[in-house]
């Protein structure tokens, strides 16, 4: 394996002279950089990215804190996010949260000490303003944080997010378009800030029809079961409803058992959109009309992040889209 010390011997420098050069250190002149960079490229030489982070006081790990591994949705994003840091020499520590704000608290307050390269937060549930401060504070340290799912660009945090307003109003309109006019939300609303976005996309496009009913707004948890219990205690209570925008494939999943346990047909009584596109959703039958979800955009444009040590607090914003099947 070529080393740095067989690129210094090639150049003919010190091997400070070719660290420096690769670290990006301007007080080399442009002559000898070129030098450098060309005898590393003959050699093939690739820095060690552990043995640089020990170097500065930090590991090659990024930890990728997730707010629910259970939930598919998190464990499509890991599979993305861990291959895509594997591409560039960067290895993953995966946290899961468990949607607990003490394990987030308790985490970031020994991340100082874990040398770490980075820290990544895919989480929907809104985080308390103080481990906002501190997630803030550990760029101040060197690490480089990235939210995955919420925009905390406000808060001086990369992010990457997906326009979950916008995609929640479209989906709400083809229903409407439809002649559906009793659309029922299901989702998770006070405790999620993803969810609170996804809600007021449903909001606004029923508003803009004159045809909200707050009735017909079940605040539940991402789970299957929450789902079929927010429709079977709808169902025994009268409720009457023709569309039901779900804030997760899974609740959506869990909404079509109950409609069938009760004897009720899918699309034809009530049409159900789900939200993520998780792959058993095109093999349910009828198959389930979805919000598209990109995990493996996200992985990238994470990579693009790491690419700089210092990157901005800027947010790249992911599009989903209405993926028509059978289900609406």
């Amino acid at each position: 394996m070529t080393t740095l010390l067989d690129v210094a011997r090639q150049a003919g420098v010190s091997p400070a002279t070719v660290s420096r050069v690769l670290n990006g250190n301007t007080a080399v002149s442009v002559d000898m950089r070129e030098k450098v960079l060309e005898c590393a490229g003959q050699l093939g030489y690739r820095p060690n990215p552990m043995a640089q982070g020990l170097r500065k006081g930090q590991s090659n790990t990024v930890a990728l804190l997730v707010g629910d591994i259970a939930q598919r949705h998190f464990a499509e994003l890991t599979l993305h996010v861990q291959s895509a840091l594997e591409a560039i020499d960067v290895d993953l520590q995966l946290f899961n949260l468990g949607h607990s704000p003490d394990r987030l608290t308790e985490f970031v307050s020994r991340a100082p000490s874990m040398k770490l390269r980075g820290v990544v937060l895919a989480v929907s549930d809104k985080i308390h303003r103080d481990v906002l401060g501190a997630l803030a504070a550990l760029r101040e340290l060197g690490l480089t944080v990235v939210s995955i799912g919420q925009d905390l660009t406000r808060h001086g945090i990369a992010s990457i997010a997906h326009d979950e307003r916008a995609a929640a109003q479209r989906a709400v309109t083809y229903l409407i378009e439809q002649g559906r006019r009793r659309i029922a939300y299901i989702g998770n609303i006070r405790n999620s800030a993803i969810g609170t976005e996804r809600f007021r996309g449903y909001l606004a496009a029923l508003r803009a029809a004159d045809a909200y009913d707050e009735t017909l707004v079940w605040d539940m948890t991402y789970r299957y079961a929450a789902g079929r219990d927010a429709v079977l205690r709808a169902l025994d209570r009268s409720i009457s409803f023709t569309g039901i925008q779900a804030g997760s494939d899974e609740i959506a999943v869990g909404a079509m058992a109950a409609l069938r346990d009760r004897g009720l047909a899918v699309p034809q009584d009530v049409a159900v959109v789900g939200f993520g596109d998780i792959e058993m959703g095109a093999y349910l039958r009828p198959a389930l009309t979805t919000l598209s979800s990109h995990p493996d955009v996200a992985a990238r444009h994470l990579c693009d992040f790491f690419a700089s040590d210092d990157p901005p607090a800027e947010l790249r914003l992911m599009q989903r889209t209405l993926v028509e099947r059978d289900s609406a």
